[in-house]
């Protein structure tokens, strides 16, 4: 996958995972949300999200977009 179309889909991958795993949606700052959790769910049930080129790699990147996406940039 192109690492913009992975961008693009993050937003509907958090909320398809938080409404899988039971987790409060939509997020505020009041809960901290697993990245470790999302990760081994995408790789579980959507891999070829996992699969784009990035510095310094996918993990971190999507991380970060993440952390965003959960109100949870403070971390960055």
């Amino acid at each position: 996958m192109k690492k913009g179309d992975v961008e693009s889909a993050m937003p509907h991958l958090c909320e398809k995972w938080a409404e899988e795993t039971k987790q409060p949606w939509p997020p505020d700052s009041q809960y901290q949300f697993s990245f470790t959790s999302f990760w081994s769910w995408l790789e579980n049930n959507h891999w070829l999200y996992t699969q784009f080129r990035a510095v310094p790699n996918a993990r971190s990147v999507m991380e970060m977009w993440f952390n965003k996406i959960m109100r949870q940039a403070w971390r960055d």
